[in-house]
């Protein structure tokens, strides 16, 4: 098992360039390809306007969309190490559809990269919804206030037993054996018998696979994303690999609560899986 093949939402605004630079730390890394994946929006006059719909006006906004895309990978690119492959594909659709064909995307690589939603652009976070929910392939999350390479020093593993943590664990193998030291994290529950330690026999599967993970349990509260992300900052971890919750509704997903506070409040990248 190993990463070979990398996807990257490609931002253009300058405030995301710590992404970047991210995914080519992590491609040199891996000794991944790296495809960055450009989201070029299209635009169709609702059913109810009235009078002459500015097509061509439309059609040079996209064109400029574009290429604002080029421009953006051409940079990114060029600033790249000789020694990453690298690549440019466009998607071009309507927004709720890019959304879709962004997940789709997804679904043909180990890995997808996406900076941390911005709480001012709310198509982020729809574009990173659809990345975890619909592609079936995990999504690594980097927060605005990451700066440098992608480090595995110290990474945490949060561990409940559950079916989608599981997931997110078998994606993160390859990861997990380039890490300095890996903590399963279980959070304390009451109805579990004192002699009883959550993570045991994830840290035996682990050892199986090569990887030496020791089990940390921490006390139950409100809030376990903010539990998370306090011992992720108290322990100076590099990475937190979890299961990515939602509620399905009509067409959507809807963040789960753990998942939304994560995005909202992250200092640390995260691998999600769903």
């Amino acid at each position: 098992m190993s990463i070979r093949d990398l996807l990257l939402l490609l931002d253009t605004d300058t405030r995301a360039s710590n992404v970047g630079d991210y995914a080519v730390s992590l491609a040199q890394q891996t000794k991944a390809h790296l495809t960055a994946g450009g989201v070029a929006l299209e635009f169709v006059p609702p059913a109810s306007f009235m009078g002459d719909y500015p097509y061509d006006m439309m059609a040079k906004i996209t064109a400029e969309t574009r290429t604002t895309i080029e421009a953006a990978y051409n940079k990114f690119a060029t600033a790249a190490p000789p020694d990453v492959q690298m690549e440019l594909v466009t998607i071009q659709a309507l927004p709720g559809e890019a959304r879709e064909e962004f997940g789709k995307l997804a679904r043909h690589f180990d890995m997808t990269i996406v900076g941390q939603p911005h709480e001012d652009v709310s198509d982020d976070e729809l574009v990173a919804e659809a990345a975890l929910f619909r592609s079936g392939r995990p999504v690594l999350i980097v927060p605005h206030i990451h700066k440098g390479p992608a480090k595995f020093g110290h990474v945490l593993v949060a561990w409940d037993g559950g079916r989608t943590a599981a997931r997110a664990i078998g994606d993160a193998i390859p990861l997990l054996r380039l890490a300095g030291r890996v903590e399963v994290i279980s959070i304390a529950s009451n109805k579990l018998e004192p002699d009883e330690l959550p993570g045991f026999n994830m840290t035996r599967h682990l050892a199986r696979q090569g990887i030496n993970a020791e089990v940390r349990r921490l006390p139950d509260g409100p809030d376990i994303g903010s539990i998370l992300l306090s011992y992720a900052a108290d322990s100076a971890a590099d990475l937190l690999v979890m299961g990515g919750y939602g509620h399905a509704r009509w067409r959507e997903f809807v963040l789960g609560g753990t998942t939304r506070t994560i995005l909202q409040s992250m200092t640390l990248p995260v691998l999600m899986s769903h």
